[in-house]
């Protein structure tokens, strides 16, 4: 029969480096949530705080979208990297298996 191996260990070490940054996102807004609603009533806001809180949230998320873009793009180079990884280690055992080269350049397999 086939025998198909399968390597979890290339998905685990991705999904625990993508844990660690979603967490610590995740609680910095959690705990700006959390502070700037308990401290909200506290505080008479004029037009010019107004706009000043509003000019600080349009900032905030142009980092915040800036630095997903960043984060998303590092993720796709890094897939696509193991995925080429994983095929060209595929195609070159099985043209190992009937005595035939992987050729990169062509992603054929060759005598």
């Amino acid at each position: 029969m086939n025998n198909i191996e399968t390597n979890t260990a290339i998905g685990t070490t991705t999904s625990n480096k993508m844990i660690k940054p979603i967490a610590l996102a995740a609680t910095v807004f959690i705990a700006m949530l959390v502070s700037s609603s308990s401290f909200a009533h506290q505080f008479d806001i004029d037009s010019k705080g107004a706009e000043a809180i509003k000019q600080h949230q349009q900032l905030m998320n142009q980092h915040i979208q800036v630095a997903e873009q960043e984060f998303n793009a590092e993720l796709e180079k890094n897939l696509d990297q193991q995925l080429q990884t994983a095929a060209h280690k595929f195609m070159t055992q099985a043209c190992a298996k009937y005595g035939l080269e992987f050729d990169t350049q062509s992603e054929t397999c060759s005598s």
